[in-house]
């Protein structure tokens, strides 16, 4: 009886190895329209968006403030990311920092602030009834910080001990480095801090950030929940009225030289797994080539059913984690596919990565999956959305960053009207595996074959 179990599930192991892909029928494609927002401009300059949601008694807002980790003065890189820090934790004229923690925790209530390339973020929820006292706080926050001297010091030896513990994991450094090399170590996109810059900020560095780049009309403010958007729009503007007027200054950013050759890259230290990046250069902002571009990427690796899910992880094992996505910035944009995989196939993964994407820039693009990875993309909108919150943060979001107003109403269209030729020119545009960059994090001593055999290797010491 045992052996006839063993058999049987011998069987029936052996018909799933050999089982062909299951086909779904086609979905129809979600219709769904973003609703408008009720948007309105200061006197002072600050753009307000806002709608009343009662679903539940509560309240969010961002305040996204024009700057961003770009505009770290020379020397100084980091500072933008430890000002957000002191503005959230070290007090204001009317607060002291304790007492602001106490306060939130009291009412249920939290203020967290956020940077990153281009912008910075200011952000609140608390329970409706409080809005008003928590509102006080946060708009304290962002016009009369107090940059305590104590707070100050023990923050920055908290961003040194970041840097120090900045490649503990493998994936991001891969990621981190691949873009430090892929548009400049001294470029704003590219550099990164060190214990240098960081050191060199001084409380009088913060005074002068706050001076140039909290202006009323840096800001463009997002805000939903359980108000009347008349109200949340009287609110912000008596909140926010001491703000200072005028014009903040932007220092120039030129565009990145990118690469015009293969790069490869290694980074070698003895762990258990790798990490392989794969850059291409991808679309700025406001660039309609953004559409076959955003179809292509999901075919290719938006998620286990994308070519490079199929047939780097499910058909070749080749994987733990395969994916690939774009990111559009001012003056320049990406194209990163990432391999998570063993060290005994970091060749292998990586050559056939390349094959797929070159496959795919002769022309070889498969018909039904190519319609699937755009009926994804638009059956995903609406999920975009769970909450009137998030609509009206997105909506304030493209303003911010310059978008035509009807940028969200029409994505799903062009998304829609993106033909197979125009992916295919697509990949044959942006997929140019001979000037791709490659970065690697492993121990080279178990790769299967020689990086070397990929091209010329530079190899790079961890710091």
């Amino acid at each position: 009886m045992k052996k006839f179990i063993l058999l049987y599930g011998a069987l029936i192991m052996n018909q799933n190895i050999f089982a062909k892909e299951p086909k779904f029928a086609a979905m129809e494609k979600v219709k769904f329209d973003p609703p408008a927002v009720h948007r309105t401009l200061s006197e002072d300059g600050t753009v307000i968006y806002a709608e009343t949601d009662k679903t539940l008694p509560i309240i969010r807002l961002t305040a996204m403030i024009k700057t961003g980790r770009v505009n770290d003065p020379a020397g100084k890189t980091g500072l933008t990311d430890l000002f957000m820090t002191m503005i959230r934790d070290g007090g204001t004229s009317k607060y002291k920092a304790e007492e602001i923690d106490k306060k939130l925790e009291f009412l249920g209530a939290s203020i967290e602030a956020s940077a990153n390339n281009e912008e910075a973020r200011l952000s609140m929820y608390c329970l409706s009834k409080d809005f008003d006292e928590v509102f006080s706080i946060f708009s304290d926050m962002l016009i009369n910080p107090s940059f305590d001297e104590k707070i100050f010091n023990l923050k920055k030896e908290e961003a040194l001990e970041l840097i120090r513990r900045r490649n503990d994991k493998s994936d991001r450094q891969a990621a981190r480095e691949a873009l430090r090399m892929f548009f400049g170590k001294d470029h704003p996109y590219g550099i990164r801090p060190e214990k240098e810059t960081v050191s060199a900020i001084t409380v009088k560095d913060l005074s002068d950030y706050h001076k140039n780049y909290i202006k009323a009309s840096a800001l463009v403010v997002a805000a939903a929940g359980n108000m009347e958007k008349e109200d949340f729009v009287k609110k912000i503007k008596e909140g926010l009225a001491s703000l200072p007027k005028g014009k903040y200054l932007m220092p120039e950013i030129k565009a990145p030289v990118l690469p015009s050759e293969r790069k490869i890259y290694l980074i070698d230290k003895p762990i258990s797994q790798a990490s392989v990046v794969i850059l291409n250069e991808g679309v700025k902002r406001h660039d309609d080539k953004e559409y076959p571009l955003a179809v292509l990427s999901e075919y290719m690796g938006g998620g286990i059913q994308s070519k490079l899910g199929r047939e780097i992880r499910s058909n070749r094992g080749l994987a733990y984690s395969v994916y690939s996505y774009f990111s559009k910035r001012n003056l320049s944009g990406f194209i990163q596919t990432y391999l998570g995989t063993k060290p005994q196939s970091v060749y292998e993964g990586t050559s056939e990565i390349l094959n797929q994407l070159r496959t795919a820039a002769e022309g070889n693009i498969e018909k039904e999956a190519f319609e699937s990875a755009k009926s994804q993309i638009i059956n995903s909108f609406v999920f975009r959305f769970p909450t009137v919150f998030d609509l009206v943060e997105e909506r304030a979001s493209y303003e911010f960053y310059g978008y035509k107003s009807d940028y969200l109403d029409n994505y799903v269209r062009k998304i829609d009207a993106v033909t197979y030729e125009q992916t295919v020119q697509a990949a044959k545009e942006f997929y140019k595996t001979d000037k791709a960059l490659i970065f690697v994090v492993g121990d080279s001593k178990k790769f299967d074959k020689p990086l070397t055999q990929l091209g010329s290797v530079e190899e790079l010491k961890e710091d």
